[in-house]
């Protein structure tokens, strides 16, 4: 943005800069999503897995426990990646739900990197290659997780040189070092999933995602 007179600079700056609520970013801004439209080139499945603006929402049925999310129009591998979640409470002892962040994908959902938090606090980072999951690490109770009801959670995670470094409402839960995926413009995305597929399981909303190149 150019800025001609200090004051109407600043002013504009406000105008333009969104109120996100992911801090910490750092970086060239790759990507930005506030939702408050459908343009942002999300591979949707309505009525599951959509935007309704102003935020996403995953919102499985008894046939269905969950979905990957892709972003079919931005692409990004060295990153970091936060969004602004609301998670419902478990819809029973043994059906978590979860939210989180998918990065180092492929168009086809076959491998990639699957980043989630469950609604007991639990964080997991998971990894799919050619369709065939392995958990890389699970942390139960991690620092910061937000229970409440409507409580806004923030999952940040940067990807960087090999790097894996996962950040929860901004208290860092884990790194781990990870082989980089051989394509340098890998997809990302999110999802939202719970333990066993429930008919009208509560809503898990995003409010925001945005993707920097973290360097």
């Amino acid at each position: 943005m150019l800025r001609t007179l200090g004051v109407v600079a600043a002013l504009q700056v406000l105008a333009w800069t969104p109120a996100w609520a992911c801090s910490g970013q750092v970086g060239t801004s790759i990507y930005q999503d506030n939702f408050s439209d459908d343009s942002g080139g999300w591979d949707e499945s309505p009525p599951m897995a959509m935007v309704k603006p102003p935020v996403f929402v995953f919102a499985m049925d008894a046939t269905t426990k969950g979905f990957n999310v892709l972003n079919t129009t931005f692409n990004a591998t060295d990153g970091d990646y936060c969004m602004d979640f609301v998670l419902p409470a478990a819809i029973a002892a043994n059906n978590q739900m979860y939210a989180g962040i998918v990065f180092w994908a492929t168009p086809d959902y076959s491998n990639m990197m699957q980043l989630q938090v469950g609604s007991d606090a639990s964080v997991y980072l998971a990894k799919s290659t050619a369709n065939v999951w392995t958990t890389i690490f699970a942390v139960k109770n991690a620092p910061g997780f937000k229970s409440g009801a409507n409580a806004v959670n923030t999952l940040r995670v940067t990807a960087l040189s090999g790097l894996i470094t996962v950040y929860l409402n901004g208290s860092t839960v884990k790194a781990v070092r990870a082989q980089e995926p051989p394509s340098t413009n890998a997809s990302f995305g999110m999802n939202g999933f719970d333990d066993t597929a429930a008919a009208n399981a509560p809503q898990i909303q995003v409010k925001d995602f945005s993707v920097t190149a973290g360097k």
